[in-house]
């Protein structure tokens, strides 16, 4: 029996400008590299925090078990969510848009974070 592992991201940035055109890429690189064409569904509106101007999206975990289809696509997509999300980096290393990849939920009750800047 396969193990489930959700994985999720999330992304805020105090310009909501620049994150509608992060989550625009984000959208894309999902229509474009995940067999399942309903894809795009997991990635989240954009949501304004009550105080600071900052503004976040999410990415929900695809539901499959590892080692299926549904899986390993979404595995793809999020490594280049996240090859994206870095190379947004300022040439000292910062970046506006903050984001962290989770998973949790793992039959052996593991959780941790993936990536993160």
């Amino acid at each position: 029996m396969k193990n489930i592992k959700h994985h999720a991201i999330i992304v805020t940035c105090n310009d909501k400008e620049s994150l509608e055109l992060v989550r625009s890429e984000v959208l894309r690189l999902y229509k474009s590299n995940m067999e399942a064409k309903n894809g795009h569904q997991l990635v989240s509106p954009i949501i304004d925090s009550l105080i600071n101007r900052f503004s976040s999206f999410f990415i929900a975990p695809d539901g499959s078990k590892e080692g299926y289809d549904a899986s390993d696509d979404g595995d793809k997509v999020r490594k280049k969510i996240v090859e994206f999300l870095r190379s947004l980096d300022e040439p000292d290393g910062t970046n506006s848009i903050k984001f962290v990849e989770v998973f949790f939920g793992s039959d052996e009750g593991l959780a941790a974070v993936e990536a993160n800047n």
